[in-house]
């Protein structure tokens, strides 16, 4: 049976790939597809086969630059790849988790095949995804690595078939528990207990920190505590599976490969010796799986969540009688479930503000406080541009609730503005959150958080009353693609299908689509703020000025936004998606 196996895995890749070449003669998969490789090629590739092993025209490194980066991140890749497989054990599936698919399942479980060589061809169809995985890693790794880049793929591969490799063995164990009465909470009770246990016994061996408040003293003592006992002892089985890649040359990477492979060979022996009947399971996980994807070609993108198992509480009272984009924003938030209310906004606030202070109380964690001033700064930038992404397919909803949403007595800018209230308004405190964090640790590292407080609440003011409408911008370009390229959001795979490198290219087309409408959208409201800035700072002061320019910058974009809305509101009324989508 291997053979017909063999002859089964590849017969199937081969399909895959031709379907994946005949559809580009669609013209939505042949745009995508063209953008996607060239950001391989310019990006990805043209870095990896340099002959620097660099992009072409980045900075040389300096010498040594790689080893001492290298030397800095390898003692920490051991309690990371730990860190990693104790939380597999705590919080993975409590049965056998080899999954098939629905016709695979149909196919190979009545056939005359054992149990052992159903593992090997899960294990065969593995690893084409772990090699792609590997050969992927190395080329984006290229430039800050050491050594050849077969060793650095050999590396990853190590690495990756080795994770694989524990995670079924892992399950295949936590289900052989269940079936000797163990239920998977006593099981979470005692690895837990158990950790817990070695936790305090290695902190109670472990000597005191020198300086706990300089981050870098902290990092230079958690790099010598981990090469030294007993965390050298506990962490040598998670190192031997990363040594093989941080190998500086040919030598050293032979000499951490042998053991490496041990391991391996080590997991491969219990995956394959461990009796325990996985089809049941398999078959539940099948059929979970083409439910997700019949559900995501229908149109329902959620439909894992199933009916909630109980009512879920209003977010606020809806009136009988009122504006009707907020009764789309309130029908959303019940969707979205208890989380996401004002309360937990709040609390989150009053709990940053807490944490601040606390820092701020002591000047030798001013590092800390750069770390929020830092990492909130990024995240707001990066939620800013990228937050509108993540709500695709919510958007995307238009397509499969058009016939509903039309019946609605509403004109056309009222549904968009509907179906565009429930994103604006969680990216928006998000935004808000972020730029909390920012203004108070700003404050603390300055000891001057109370006045910084004060000068917050009109300068935070103003620039929280810029984020709703530019957040609106942003997601007004995603629901102009739905309406006027639904193909291409019609080309959007279901859960676990697999888009290729098309639907890469999609993304990047829309998220240069992006900057362009914020850089579009900033050049009027920039131009007419700067002005108001100019004249106020020299007629008022420096804080009025700056309270003005936000609210003059706010009202331009909330302007564009309105004219927006109104755009796509009449384009929602004529659009016909037979018409736009005869197939």
């Amino acid at each position: 049976m291997t053979g017909a196996l063999v002859y089964l895995y590849v017969t199937s890749v081969r399909n895959a790939v031709v379907q994946r070449l005949q559809r580009l003669r669609q013209p939505k998969y042949l745009a995508g597809a063209v953008v996607g490789a060239a950001y391989f090629y310019f990006i990805v590739f043209g870095r990896a086969f340099s002959r620097s092993g660099r992009a072409p025209g980045s900075a040389p490194l300096p010498e040594g630059g790689n080893l001492e980066a290298l030397a800095w991140i390898e003692p920490f890749a051991a309690p990371a790849l730990a860190v990693i497989i104790l939380l597999g054990w705590l919080i993975g599936k409590s049965r056998a988790a080899l999954q098939f698919s629905e016709s695979e399942a149909a196919f190979l479980f009545p056939a005359p095949v054992s149990r052992r060589t159903l593992i090997h061809y899960k294990l065969l169809r593995n690893q084409l995804g772990i090699l792609l995985t590997a050969l992927l890693l190395t080329l984006l790794s290229r430039r800050g690595a050491t050594g050849h880049p077969l060793q650095q793929a050999a590396g990853w591969w190590v690495f990756f078939s080795t994770l694989n490799l524990h995670f079924i063995g892992a399950s295949f164990a936590r289900q052989q528990l269940l079936e000797l009465g163990l239920n998977p909470v006593r099981q979470r009770l005692l690895l837990g207990t158990a950790l817990l246990l070695l936790t305090l016994a290695t902190w109670w061996w472990l000597p005191v920190p020198p300086d706990t408040t300089n981050i870098v003293a902290l990092l230079h003592f958690a790099r010598e505590q981990v090469g030294q006992a007993p965390l050298s002892w506990l962490l040598l089985p998670f190192s031997l599976v990363t040594r093989p890649y941080f190998a500086p040359d040919t030598g050293a990477f032979l000499l951490a490969l042998g053991p490496a492979l041990l391991l391996l060979a080590g997991h491969y022996y219990w995956v394959i010796r461990a009796d325990v009947a996985f089809e049941e399971a398999a078959l539940e996980y099948a059929a979970r799986r083409a439910n997700m994807v019949a559900a995501a070609r229908a149109g329902h993108w959620n439909p894992g969540r199933g009916a909630p198992t109980k009512p879920r509480s209003e977010p606020f009272r809806l009136g009988a009688h009122g504006w009707a984009p907020v009764a789309f924003l309130w029908k959303n938030l019940i969707a979205l479930g208890p989380f996401f209310r004002l309360r937990t906004w709040l609390i989150a606030c009053a709990a940053m503000f807490t944490l601040i202070s606390w820092l701020g109380a002591d000047r030798g964690r001013a590092d800390y406080l750069m770390l929020i001033v830092i990492f909130s700064g990024m995240f707001s930038t990066a939620l800013l541009v990228g937050g509108p992404m993540f709500m695709r397919r919510e958007v995307q909803q238009t397509l499969t609730q058009l016939d509903i949403t039309k019946a609605y007595p509403l004109a056309g800018w009222q549904i968009v503005l509907g179906q565009l209230l429930s994103p604006i308004v969680l990216l928006t405190f998000i935004e808000w959150f972020l730029l909390l964090c920012f203004i108070l640790a700003v404050g603390a590292a300055k000891k001057k958080i109370a006045f910084l407080v004060l000068l917050g609440s009109g300068g935070m003011g103003g620039v929280a009353l810029v984020v709703p409408p530019l957040v609106g911008l942003l997601l007004c370009l995603q629901y102009a693609g739905v309406l006027y390229f639904p193909a291409w959001a019609a080309a959007t795979p279901p859960p676990g299908g697999g888009g290729g490198i098309e639907l890469l290219g999609q993304r990047l087309i829309f998220m240069l689509g992006y900057l362009v409408v914020l850089v579009v959208a900033l050049l009027p409201a920039g131009g007419a703020g700067a002005l108001v800035f100019f004249i106020a700072h020299a007629l008022i002061g420096k804080l009025t000025a700056f309270i003005l320019t936000t609210l003059t910058v706010s009202a331009i974009l909330g302007l564009e936004l309105a004219a927006c809305i109104g755009w796509l509101g009449g384009k929602l009324e004529r659009f016909d998606l037979s018409t736009e989508m005869p197939r």
